[in-house]
């Protein structure tokens, strides 16, 4: 138990030195010190369980998707508050946690398994007790990690990963002493670590709203934007996804897009903050600079792909690009009705985000993801944004005109959604609102073009 408690120790305190890289999004988390739910020869100790607990917290900072909340402090609290803050607690506890420190999820864990084997045997030479000993250990260390929303007290995920470690050793034995062989306890650390990196991708996968992108492609070569900073391991899996049908609610508001696979995509080659990737499934040729990535823990061989030429095919008639696949076409005026004058805003901030490239010339949703705010408000913004290009696409351009509105509310330095508020109100035959918020798209970005030349077609 010594030799478990030492290495793992070992391990865990390098990783803890690691600063967290700059994220735009970051999610408010807290992570409870796991429980041993291991029994007997698996049984672990507390030192073991602080190390674990706290390598997960070093991963999720790395990621630079969380704002962690400190272990020790979280302790002091509870302990003033008298809750429990160890193993899988109860919804009812980590949500008085989580609100007592200002968190959105809580993060409970256990240990199920902590083991190492070793199998083997000896080659008798040059007689009685001398030879060679030959032999493989093998770690595992499992483990069971729940999120509870401080907000609903309701379960957000559970995640059960294995970690796995192994060693082939051989060394001479003179007498029954074995020269040469590895100890068990770097293999558990490392089974450990491959444990704690599976859950970090998953957690990130599954509740961060950050995304990442494919920077350049080829027919067998894919560059992505995301790296070692946020625990990419080489030989991680990407899923390259496009967006098909909406899923709308009985009240007709967006509730989700679904997702397709086009392709699969292996890490080959892995930098801080980008990664150079193998096309482990589908054709790289198809795919583009922005098309949407996110960690894969699926079945490889399994995976269905829809073909990217079909899905273009498939959207004749739109301006769209495929990764943005809601994007409507401009559309002739149509006649004019009267209607209410669009909605007073406080002033929109006159800073552009990002200058040059798409932030000056796109009309797509590329737009948001260089807003320099939070992750929880710009994926506000892209969903009232999904919802007002479905309904636009439908000709529900009063629908649209109020998603879009919307869309501007949650950050008022969002040119793109303003400049689709004029869209949906021109077509409404609202003039004078089309024209105001022209306005506000050109006053927080003077160079946007898209705004500038529906201007100037309409005369507006």
């Amino acid at each position: 138990m010594r030799k478990k408690r030492v290495v793992l120790i070992l391990l865990a305190l390098p990783l803890l030195l690691l600063s967290a890289p700059q994220a735009q999004a970051k999610m408010k988390i807290a992570v409870l010190e796991f429980q041993n739910n291991a029994t007997g020869g698996s049984a672990v100790d507390d030192a073991v369980r602080r190390g674990i607990t706290d390598m997960l917290t070093t991963e999720l900072v790395r990621t630079g998707a969380f704002s962690v909340y400190e272990r020790s402090q979280l302790e002091g609290l509870a302990q003033e508050q008298r809750l429990a803050v160890s193993g899988l607690v109860d919804a009812g506890t980590a949500v008085s946690l989580g609100r007592l420190v200002g968190v959105q999820c809580i993060i409970t864990g256990a240990i199920t398994e902590f083991t190492s084997t070793t199998s083997g045997g000896a080659i008798p030479l040059l007689g009685v007790g001398v030879g060679i000993a030959t032999g493989q250990t093998k770690a595992k260390v499992s483990l069971d990690v729940r999120v509870i929303d401080v907000e609903t007290a309701e379960v957000r995920t559970s995640i059960r990963e294995a970690g796995l470690a192994d060693h082939s050793m051989s060394g001479a034995y003179l007498g029954g002493v074995v020269l040469g062989q590895g100890e068990s306890g770097g293999l558990l650390s490392a089974a450990t670590y491959d444990c704690v990196q599976k859950i970090s991708q998953r957690l990130m996968r599954d509740l961060s709203p950050v995304a990442y992108n494919v920077l350049a492609s080829s027919s067998s070569s894919v560059t992505v934007d995301v790296g070692s900073a946020n625990g990419v391991q080489k030989g991680q899996i990407f899923r390259v996804y496009i967006e098909t049908n909406p899923v709308i609610g009985i009240d007709g508001s967006l509730i989700d897009v679904e997702k397709e696979t086009v392709a699969l995509l292996k890490a080959e080659e892995v930098q801080g903050r980008y990664s150079k990737c193998s096309v482990a499934k589908g054709k790289g040729g198809e795919l583009r600079r922005g098309d949407k990535i996110e960690f894969f823990f699926g079945d490889v061989e399994k995976e269905p792909l829809r073909s990217r030429s079909l899905e273009e095919l498939s959207r004749i008639g739109t301006d769209a690009a495929p990764a943005a696949p809601y994007q409507p076409a401009p559309v002739p005026q149509t006649v004019a009705v009267e209607s209410a004058p669009a909605p007073e805003s406080a002033p929109a901030p006159s800073q552009v985000p990002l200058t040059g490239g798409t932030a000056n010339t796109s009309d797509q949703t590329d737009v948001v993801d260089g807003y320099p705010i939070d992750g929880a408000t710009k994926n506000a913004i892209l969903i009232s944004h999904k919802g007002g290009y479905y309904s636009y696409s439908n000709n529900q351009f009063s629908q649209a005109y109020k998603a879009f509105v919307n869309a501007f509310e949650a950050y008022e330095g969002n040119y793109l959604d303003a400049y689709w508020a004029a869209r949906a109100a021109h077509k409404l035959g609202r003039k004078k609102d089309a024209t105001q918020w022209l306005d506000k798209a050109l006053k927080i970005n003077p160079a946007y073009e898209p705004a500038l030349e529906y201007r100037a077609k309409y005369k507006l």
